[in-house]
């Protein structure tokens, strides 16, 4: 036997999903009761009879099988079914019969769609029963009135089916719904590991809010900042449509001065908010953690805790990640500075000068700096002193080397930097502006401070070590200082003639 098409397959396969397998299952019996029914319909018919029995059975199939597939209601069906069941009645050898076949729709309809249209279904169910009993004389082959109270007995029945059938399908719907929130939040808390980009997280934050409102009918989600005069529109999700800029802030100003991360406030909208989503007048402020003056406001037709507090839940997901983040990013910063400088410390400088020596493109050039009389100034003004003036000395340093040079703090007095020069002559006019401002006076809190420095330059060579050239530029640094201190040697070059010191004014 060849395989039967998908729908097929959908028809007569129980589906796994909770809400989909109470529908197979309610639709099942309902065409079993009618199957069963149609029996105690025809017995001992004639032919108008099993030809009308026939029709109203494929119509409610056909319309049974629609809804099912199509996963929705539809009203005309609905009036299709009454004028169905009404004719299976009147069929029927009574039409209290046809009871069977209703009931088992109720349940049926009540799984689709929206309460009033249970409701709407029910009416017209009942209304297609009574009308029979009003037709039973006027049909053909009906001897005398219908016997009503079988019917009218049980028919009372019918609404009571309907809020217990309805009921039921409230809490499936919301079991479905509490099922993909949970999935909405395991997937972003997936997609979040690993990700050290703020912008980023907050982004796969906004699309999971956005995923929520897809799954969740009548739900809006609107992002604004405080300024203290207006509400600024910042982003929107869901029903609202062609919202202005900014909002009204007086409505809303006193629930977002009580709102709090832990716990939300109901607020009176603004009715810009209120028309653009559609009427929704229940709306909540979540602040948005650690962004001062900045809420997720949530609103629909109702709001239920369970709904608030999961966006509450991934508002404080996102936040999580994006403090993570910042302190990963600041550990990353401590791990690759000098605390005391802000300067690049002695590792970051180590892999620099080693990426350098293995792709010694440009001419690299270390320059090592050790300040010259700087535990006179430590032992004159103290230790704070020292500090502060390492600082100063630090940023003028810096201030000097231009990307993509670097320049870093090694430890103590001691400083280098890693540029880029033509030739040695470059380097030691580099060499000579370091001395210079280094050997500015500088103001501390404790009094003036003047230091000298001493600076040995080598070049970078391809292939060569990187302990090696800072060695070179050490020992450089030393003969720099053996010369008289304020200066600059060259690693490899013969001493000069004159003393080449800069003497301070």
């Amino acid at each position: 036997m060849p395989p039967l098409p998908a729908m097929h397959r959908s028809v007569f396969r129980r589906p796994a999903d909770l809400v989909e397998r109470t529908r197979w299952l309610f639709g099942t019996c309902a065409v079993v009761s009618l199957v069963l029914t149609s029996f105690g319909a025809v017995a001992g018919a004639g032919t108008w009879r099993l030809t009308a029995v026939a029709v109203s059975v494929a119509a409610l199939l056909a319309s049974w099988l629609h809804r099912y597939t199509a996963r929705r209601g539809s009203i005309a069906l609905d009036l299709l079914d009454a004028v169905a069941v009404c004719v299976f009645a009147l069929a029927s050898p009574v039409p209290a019969v046809a009871l069977g076949v209703t009931f088992s729709a109720l349940w049926f309809r009540a799984v689709y769609g929206r309460t009033w249209e249970t409701w709407a279904y029910t009416a017209a169910q009942c209304a297609g029963l009574v009308a029979a009993l009003l037709l039973w004389e006027v049909v053909p082959g009906h001897a005398g009135a219908a016997p009503a109270a079988p019917l009218l007995g049980a028919l009372p029945i019918a609404p009571l089916l309907a809020v217990v059938a309805r009921h039921l399908a409230a809490v499936l719907q919301e079991h479905r719904q509490a099922q993909a929130w949970d999935a909405t939040l395991a997937r972003l808390t997936t997609q979040l590991l690993g990700v050290t980009d703020v912008a980023q997280i907050r982004q796969r934050g906004w699309e999971a809010a956005e995923h929520i409102c897809r799954i969740t009918p009548g739900l809006s989600m609107v992002v604004i900042e405080d300024d203290g005069t207006h509400l600024v529109v910042q982003r929107c999700a869901g029903l609202v449509q062609q919202l202005p800029d900014t909002l009204d802030r007086t409505p809303v100003a006193a629930g977002l001065a009580a709102a709090t991360a832990r716990n939300p406030r109901r607020i009176a909208a603004p009715q810009q908010l209120i028309v653009s989503s559609g009427g929704a007048r229940c709306w909540a402020a979540i602040p948005m953690p650690d962004e001062p003056g900045r809420y997720l406001l949530l609103g629909g037709s109702v709001l239920h805790l369970e709904g608030v507090a999961l966006i509450q839940s991934l508002v404080n997901q996102a936040a999580l990640a994006v403090r993570a983040t910042s302190a990963y990013r600041e550990l990353e910063v401590q791990a690759r500075t000098d605390a005391l400088t802000g300067l690049a410390n002695r590792s970051t400088f180590s892999a620099a000068l080693a990426a350098a020596t293995s792709d010694a493109d440009g001419d690299p050039w270390v320059l090592f700096v050790d300040l010259d009389d700087f535990k006179l100034v430590n032992d004159r003004l103290g230790h704070a002193a020292g500090d502060e003036l390492l600082r100063a000395v630090g940023a003028r340093l810096a201030g000097v080397v231009r990307a993509p040079g670097l320049c870093a703090r090694l430890g103590g007095d001691e400083f280098a930097v890693l540029v880029h020069a033509a030739d040695a002559g470059e380097a030691e006019t580099l060499g000579r502006r370091l001395v210079e401002v280094a050997s500015a006076p500088v103001q501390l809190g404790a009094g003036t401070a003047r230091v000298g420095a001493s600076v040995g330059a080598a070049c970078v060579l391809p292939g060569a070590s990187w302990t090696s050239t800072l060695q070179q530029a050490d020992l450089a640094m030393y003969a720099a200082k053996a010369a008289g201190k304020n200066r600059v040697r060259v690693a490899g070059s013969p001493p000069p003639v004159s003393t080449g010191a800069l003497t301070p004014a």
